[in-house]
């Protein structure tokens, strides 16, 4: 694991299970496009390797699904707090997903969040890569080795581990979790701040 001082060059965010509570059922989703559900091949990763046809009916299936997602989701305890601590210190603020930006945008207008640099899966090759979080690293002017990435799930402790950056999870009672692979663990969001040494009182 990576060992870097706090005192961030720029602060990452997934969105789904770690900004808003965990709003995809993609077993379900796997299930209606055709997908095994074992072993849990990743969603994008599928569509690459399908026909025309096959590939069009699982997209239409997949944006049916984020939309009424993004519609109804709620966010995690505490983000506004933990967003507004950080800018507060004038640390930028990025956003990688696996999302679609539509999707996004639906998510950010319904619960009044901004951010300095957003990466969709449209935006690039989509996480595990490092590709995101070097992408956005270089739209805020911020040395990757210094930036921090948090996310709820192993993708995202990969993405940041492949760009050098430190990695957070977050670990939510209904999802696996990959302690052993990200730099530091929490439990809810407002832990992050006392580990980017920012105190709050």
């Amino acid at each position: 694991m990576t060992q870097h001082e706090p005192n961030p060059a720029a602060v990452l965010f997934d969105l789904d299970g770690t900004l808003t509570r965990p709003y995809f059922d993609f077993d379900n989703i796997r299930r209606e496009i055709g997908l095994p559900t074992e072993p849990r091949t990743p969603i994008l990763e599928a569509l690459e390797h399908m026909g025309q046809e096959q590939r069009r009916r699982a997209e239409d299936i997949l944006e049916r699904h984020e939309r009424r997602a993004a519609d109804e989701s709620e966010l995690q305890p505490g983000v506004h707090e933990v967003l507004a601590a950080i800018r507060a210190r004038d640390i930028p603020i990025g956003l990688l997903t696996r999302n679609s930006r539509i999707c996004v945008d639906i998510v950010l207008a319904k619960h009044g969040l901004q951010f300095d640099a957003i990466h969709t899966r449209e935006d690039g090759p989509p996480k595990p890569s490092p590709d995101p979080v070097l992408t956005l690293c270089h739209e805020l002017s911020a040395c990757p080795s210094c930036a921090w990435v948090v996310g709820d799930y192993l993708f995202d402790i990969q993405s940041g581990q492949a760009s050098g950056a430190t990695t957070v999870l977050l670990v939510n009672h209904q999802q696996p979790t990959f302690e052993h692979h990200a730099d530091h663990t929490i439990h809810a969001l407002t832990e992050l701040l006392p580990l980017l040494n920012i105190n709050t009182k």
